[in-house]
């Protein structure tokens, strides 16, 4: 009888250890993360957090803007905007997108300066998308994740990020917002934010299972804001330079209407002062599998 109870009590303690072992990070298996010496606690669970978020977007083919005039035919809305046109053809190699925006916790650990005592960030803020932002922060943001983990985000292109918004080739066609017809179902705006930047992730997703494409803040991308061409394009990256270098901004914020939140709304800002209303989404290109 001793023998058994004895026996009872080595299986217990093997149990407790084995569910006391701290099981590997899934990004960490994932992502091939070496991380810098210097890298925080803080530093390594946001950028973990990061890399676990992003959602993959399969390779395809999709008619950039939109055109008011033939019902028929692909990108049709009764309002638009000059620069929405003309309607393109883009097609677009796989790349991994954000699940939600950068928020103040990530952004603000990462950059180093962000305890969540020193204004920038409290438990209440943490989960808000992070705003206010510079081209020129944004670059140090990347270059720094880069250096702790070895990890290669960047901003999504333009067409990136219309393709993502509108549900990577999984999404309505009838979708003006990004997942819904409606925008109170999926995005904070002038109606319903209560002129307010609210927590990512709050509202519904769109198919891909990406939240807060449309309202919220809006979101910095790659291109340096150009006309639309009307040839078709290959993983288009924008102009190298056009008129005052502004840069592209989509999705709208949590002033903007119904118009400005739409999936193939364009905006810009000017990329050396702050920009109000404006985060970020991080893209990833696919790591090649080994052989």
């Amino acid at each position: 009888m001793k023998h058994f109870s004895t026996t009872l009590v080595s299986v217990a303690l093997l149990l407790i250890a084995a569910c006391s072992k701290p099981s590997p990070s899934p990004s960490d298996s994932s992502f091939p993360i070496t991380w810098a010496p210097d890298a925080t606690a803080a530093q390594r669970e946001s950028i973990r957090q990061l890399a676990e978020d992003l959602v993959t977007v399969e390779s395809g083919t999709f008619y950039m803007g939109v055109q008011s005039i033939f019902p028929s035919m692909p990108g049709f809305d009764s309002t638009t905007w000059y620069d929405q046109r003309p309607v393109h053809l883009v097609n677009l190699s796989p790349y991994m997108i954000g699940r939600y925006e950068v928020t103040r916790k990530q952004w603000f650990d990462i950059m180093g300066d962000g305890t969540g005592t020193d204004g920038h960030y409290t438990i209440q803020t943490a989960t808000l998308p992070m705003s206010g932002i510079t081209a020129e922060g944004v670059d140090t943001f990347l270059a720094r994740i880069e250096r702790l983990s070895g990890l290669h985000f960047r901003l999504p292109t333009e067409a990136e990020w219309e393709y993502a918004a509108r549900g990577g080739g999984k999404g309505r066609e009838s979708d003006r917002f990004s997942g819904a017809y409606f925008k109170e179902e999926v995005a904070w705006t002038s109606t319903n934010a209560g002129n307010e930047v609210h927590p990512v992730g709050q509202l519904a997703p769109n198919a891909l299972g990406i939240y807060d494409m449309s309202g919220n803040v809006g979101e910095l991308c790659s291109d340096i804001y150009a006309p639309y061409p009307a040839e078709t394009q290959f993983d288009p990256i924008g102009p190298s330079h056009w008129e005052e270098d502004f840069r592209v901004v989509r999705g709208g914020n949590c002033y903007s209407n119904d118009q400005n939140c739409r999936v193939y709304y364009r905006s810009h800002d000017y990329p050396k002062r702050e920009m109000y209303y404006t985060g970020l989404r991080v893209v990833m290109s696919p790591i090649p599998q080994q052989q």
